[in-house]
Order: C-alpha cells, then structure tokens, then sequence
C-alpha cells in the first residue's frame, strides 16, 4: 500500500476538523476528535499540531485570502454610482460567503475561547480595510481621512458584530439584519464620506 503523504495526511486532518466544526461547537472538539474522524492516530495530529487552537488557526488563514477574494468578486464596475454601491456590494458579498460555509460562521461570527484567532481575525480587518480603501480609491476622490483609525475597518467590524449577534441569536444572518449592516456602515463612512463624492474620471486608453 502506498505511504500517505504528509499533504495528504494534512488535507484529511483539515477536511475532518472542517466537518466536525460545522456540526458541533467549536469549544468542545478536541485533538482526539478531530483524530477520529480522520481515522488517524491522536499522535500523527498532535505532531502537526499542539493542540486544536493552532490546527483552527492554520484552516484560517486560508478564509483570509477567501475574505480577499470575496472583496474583488463583489464589486461590479458598471453598477457603482454612488460610493454607499461599494460599502452594498461589500457587505451583500460578505453574507453570501458567510452563509455558505458553516466553518466560517461557527469560528468568526459564534463564540469561542481561542484568543489568537479573534486577534488574526481583527489584524485581518485591517489588510482587508486597505482593500477597501483602494476599491474606493479607484473610482473616487476620496476627502482626507482620518490617520488615528481605519474607518474601512470599523465598518468591516460593525458588519460583523451584526453578523455575529444574529448567527448566534437565529444560527443565521436575516436578510433584515444584513439590510441593517449596510444601513449602520454607509451611515458609519458617511460621516466621513460627502454625500456627493467626485468620481475618477475614466482613464481612455489608447494605442
């Protein structure tokens, strides 16, 4: 019998601790859990991983290039003509990631005890605030802003703290209370954003 590679071996570590997550709470799965359903031994996973902080951790650094991604997926050019169409599309493209993995949900948006993955989360709002900033950037003229505070970030974790307080009320996100994030947000950046804020003009290109 071919020798699993440790790849492999890793890629079935993740796909168990991924299923177990999605159907009980986070808190209570173990490393000999997580063994379990991958049909390995407790030793083989503790040799990757100390303990299941630091495996919940390394699964989350791949939803961070997702939350990346979900950013650039989200905006449709032709449809911007008011900057509040950024902070909607932003925030519609959040739910709809949020809503299809219950992973994602149970770690960021339920409660857990791991405090390393609530500071990767809230030093990630940050990268992704940048994002953001640079979307605006790119079809508007943006006033000066604050340099003591990331207002794109705070937006980001207002939405999430609605999120969160909803998924852990319902085990969902209401399409109302989606509604009301992008209500607090365009309400939040609006009191940095003009109301009539001057586009970019469109570059032509020529050859």
């Amino acid at each position: 019998m071919k020798k699993e590679s440790t790849d492999q071996r890793l890629k079935r570590i993740h796909k168990a601790v991924t299923h177990l997550v999605a159907h009980r709470d986070v808190n209570s799965i173990s490393i000999y859990d997580v063994a379990k359903e991958a049909a390995i031994a407790a030793s083989t996973v503790y040799h990757h991983y100390p303990n299941i902080e630091a495996l919940i951790y390394e699964l989350m650094e791949d939803i961070f290039v997702d939350f990346t991604n979900v950013l650039q997926d989200s905006i449709i050019a032709e449809r911007i003509h008011h900057w509040s169409d950024i902070n909607r599309m932003i925030e519609q493209g959040f739910v709809t990631y949020y809503s299809n993995n219950p992973l994602v949900q149970r770690i960021l948006l339920g409660q857990h005890i791991y405090a390393s993955i609530r500071h990767a989360d809230a030093q990630n709002d940050l990268l992704l605030a940048e994002h953001v900033e640079a979307i605006y950037r790119q079809y508007f003229v943006l006033p000066e802003l604050p340099t003591n505070v990331n207002i794109f970030a705070i937006a980001l974790q207002v939405a999430d703290k609605v999120y969160s307080m909803n998924y852990r009320e319902n085990g969902s996100i209401p399409p109302e209370m989606a509604r009301e994030a992008i209500t607090l947000t365009e309400a939040y950046l609006g009191t940095y954003l003009p109301k009539n804020l001057p586009r970019k003009p469109i570059e032509v290109i020529t050859h």
